[in-house]
């Protein structure tokens, strides 16, 4: 994801880009300093809240299966959709109106 600007490879651990451009970055930005894995929290609660599938974030952090995600980052979850359950209830008042209907 970072690139070290001076040669265009990927930075191989965080020291090196913390003494050049991540501490400076956050100071400009007027942000306090956190360490740069704390941007693996904001990426996931990000995703989360753009209601992004659970599964699908797991994938993206490296995680074999979603529970980590749901312990974590399950607040971002369940306000990350409005419209959550609207395509089950809609197919499921559609098929008792129509056994109902049936049913008469």
């Amino acid at each position: 994801m970072f690139q070290n600007p001076q040669t265009g490879e990927r930075w191989t651990g965080d020291q090196s880009i913390r003494k050049t451009l991540w501490t400076w970055a956050l100071k400009r930005g007027g942000v306090r300093y956190r360490k740069p894995y704390q941007t693996r929290h904001t990426y996931a609660s990000m995703m989360l809240s753009a209601g992004e599938h659970p599964m699908w974030v797991a994938k993206q952090m490296g995680h074999k299966d979603w529970t980590m995600i749901a312990r974590v980052y399950g607040r971002w979850m369940p306000d990350a959709d409005i419209s959550a359950g609207n395509k089950a209830e809609s197919i499921f008042s559609r098929t008792s109106g129509e056994l109902l209907t049936r049913t008469l």
